[in-house]
């Protein structure tokens, strides 16, 4: 049985990030800012792999209100890849060529799923991003860690929020037209390497190709307190990731708070267009 509708409202954007991004997105933080370019580098070849399943899914589907939700997700993920797009394309103007091989590798493996992976995994796939998604928006959250002074931070608020609002979807789908906690939690976790393993890669090409950027942010001592700093953040976040590796795990269990609200009305506010939730 399939949970109630989500309110997910699609809201369409319009950033603009200049010709002059500096690659240290977040202040003081290069290695950060850079695992942060690896997420935004991922998701123009992620979301339409995420899109595409969902629309295999579809026709398995026989809820209204999941299919509803469905197409809210699709769209929702729509909008984020074509804003990274345009943060990315900008970033690209500051340099590093040596990112194109890894986009072209990172392609030809969402391609390869699409064509070869039966559905089953390609649903688990994105329940194992959307499971980590949640995560660590919620810790951001928590943590105060959106930083909207820039387009680069409002790009990533945004998408932090709505990746909230449709926490629930990909899990629904997922348990609707295959179900199994053991097939998710294995390829979910495949997802999660699979994704951490790129952005680790854009971020060590990064810090190689401009050594001098970490000279300027205090060198090597400057980088082992920064690394201090993300250990401890990782561990404060550790237990609400580890949760949604339990048999018991649904993401309906994690409320759409008065906060997360704010922010998402916002960004409403904010959007050129929006297309509330249907209801």
């Amino acid at each position: 049985m399939t949970a109630a509708m989500q309110d997910i409202t699609v809201r369409r954007m319009a950033f603009e990030f200049g010709e002059d991004v500096d690659p240290v997105v977040l202040p003081g933080r290069p290695e950060e800012s850079y695992g942060l370019i690896g997420l935004s580098l991922l998701l123009p070849y992620l979301e339409p792999y995420l899109i595409r399943t969902m629309k295999e899914a579809k026709p398995h589907i026989e809820d209204p209100d999941l299919r509803a939700d469905l197409q809210a997700f699709s769209a929702q993920e729509g909008q984020h890849y074509k804003e990274h797009i345009k943060f990315n394309e900008s970033l690209r103007l500051s340099g590093f060529p040596g990112l194109a091989p890894l986009e072209k590798e990172l392609e030809a493996d969402y391609l390869r799923f699409s064509e070869t992976k039966p559905l089953r995994f390609n649903l688990a796939y994105a329940e194992g991003f959307e499971a980590l998604t949640t995560a660590v928006a919620r810790h951001a959250l928590l943590e105060g860690d959106l930083d909207e002074s820039s387009p680069v931070g409002q790009l990533m608020a945004w998408h932090t929020i709505e990746e909230l609002e449709h926490r629930t979807v990909a899990f629904d789908v997922y348990d609707d037209v295959c179900g199994g906690y053991l097939y998710r939690l294995a390829f979910g976790l495949f997802a999660q390497w699979h994704m951490l393993r790129f952005i680790r890669r854009v971020t060590l090409h990064m810090i190689e190709a401009a050594p001098e950027v970490i000279e300027l942010h205090g060198g090597a001592e400057g980088a082992r307190r920064r690394a201090k700093a993300r250990a401890a953040r990782g561990r404060r976040m550790l237990p609400a990731l580890l949760r949604t590796y339990l048999p018991s795990y649904t993401p309906h269990d994690i409320p759409f708070t008065d906060e997360m609200r704010g922010l998402a009305e916002r960004y409403t506010a904010q959007a050129v267009g929006a297309t509330p939730p249907r209801g």
